[in-house]
Formats: C-alpha cells, structure tokens, sequence
C-alpha cells in the first residue's frame, strides 16, 4: 500500500519532469547552467553542501538537454552527451551527499569534459 502512496506522488512529477524535458534551450538557460556549473565547482573546492543543490539542478538541466536532443532527428550525439552529462551530476550529488569532495571533484572533471565536448560539436561558433 506505501508504494502507492509514492507513486501518487511522483506520477507527477515525472510527468512534469518530462514536459519540461521537450522544452527548447535558451541562450539564458545556457548561460545559467554554467554559472552554477561554475558555483558547482568553487563549492565543491570549499568542501561546502551547498555545491548538493547544484549538482541536482545540473542533473535535472542535463535532462532538459536530452529531452531538447531526442527531439531532433539528427542529434544522437547530443543525447549520448546530455545523457553522460546527467550521470556525472548524479554521481556529483552522491559524492557530495557522502561528503567525498574528491571523488565529487573527479566527477566535476568528467562533467566539465562532457560539456567540452558537446559545445564542439553543437554550440554555434559566433
């Protein structure tokens, strides 16, 4: 019976998660993520929980991406970098909540490689 309970609460929200997920990408939401990419990264180096929430709001980001990338017929890359980039955020959200600061900064090097690598395929050069 508690299952249900959880699934009446999360039916929802992964519903919304999912519509949210189709929505196209912003220069603004563009220029958001690296900030907290950036706070990420100076949290993790103070060995603040702070850098949890951002991690978490990458992640949930990251799914923005794969969602905005599945849309399009020819970007199965873009999915596969959105995709790695949402594990290493989630992998940054266990570490941090392990209080792992080095294995969350490892974890910020993947994800910082990741973003690397999709902005040369997809970001338009001005």
């Amino acid at each position: 019976m508690r299952w249900r309970s959880w699934a009446l609460v999360l039916l929802p929200l992964l519903v919304a998660g999912t519509v949210y997920a189709a929505a196209d990408l912003s220069a603004d939401d563009m220029r958001e993520a690296e900030e907290t990419l950036h706070n990420l990264d100076s949290h993790i180096s103070l060995q603040d929980r702070k850098a949890l929430d951002e991690a978490r709001e990458l992640a949930r980001y990251f799914q923005q991406v794969e969602g905005h990338f599945s849309a399009k017929a020819d970007a199965a890359k873009g999915v596969e970098f959105a995709r790695k980039s949402r594990e290493h955020a989630a992998a940054i959200v266990k570490a941090v909540e392990a209080e792992d600061y080095d294995k969350a900064q490892d974890r910020l090097s993947d994800l910082t490689r990741s973003c690397k690598t999709c902005h040369e395929v997809y970001k338009k050069k001005s």
